[in-house]
């Protein structure tokens, strides 16, 4: 007996995928994404403002060092003078980093203090301040003086000083 051969299954000639599931697979990425987006934004929003924390510890640690090592007891009013003196790194100096505006200066009680030992003028209390540049990269401003204290505003500007908690500020915990 001879063995026959059964006919295939006919062969479908369609290739590819039709416009129907074409945009079903794009009407779900659309809601995926959706979803991501806000988490993801809030997340950098996050990072923006830890970074921004961080500078202002950066501010004070280093005007605590300058005041200790060649300040005579007085602060320098620049971001600057700071890096350039060593006391942090140099993008300290950047005006615009991570999604925030940073301000170093003179406090509200500050006045000119003695030069320091490079011959830099110097100042007896200083201010900084970070400052989200949108709402997308953060939420809250930051501030920090010559009392080491970091002072929160949830309403996205920098605490002004005196600082005194109420409202949207307090202070970082």
């Amino acid at each position: 007996m001879t063995p026959t051969r059964s006919h295939a299954a006919p062969v479908s000639r369609r290739a590819g995928f039709t416009l129907v599931e074409l945009l079903i697979v794009i009407a779900i990425i659309g809601i995926v994404a959706s979803i991501a987006i806000p988490g993801l934004s809030a997340a950098r929003a996050s990072a923006n403002e830890a970074s921004a924390i961080g500078s202002a510890r950066t501010a004070s640690s280093a005007q605590s060092a300058y005041a200790v090592s060649c300040g005579d007891g007085s602060y320098a009013p620049s971001a600057l003078q700071l890096a350039m003196g060593g006391f942090a790194q140099p993008d300290f100096a950047q005006p615009i980093k991570h999604g925030f505006a940073f301000t170093i200066g003179v406090g509200d009680l500050g006045v000119l203090g003695p030069m320091d030992c490079d011959g830099n003028p110097t100042v007896t209390d200083w201010y900084f301040s970070a400052t989200p540049t949108s709402p997308n990269l953060g939420r809250r401003g930051f501030a920090v003086d010559e009392t080491g204290g970091i002072w929160v505003d949830r309403s996205g500007v920098a605490p002004v000083e005196p600082f005194a908690e109420g409202g949207t500020i307090a202070p970082l915990r």
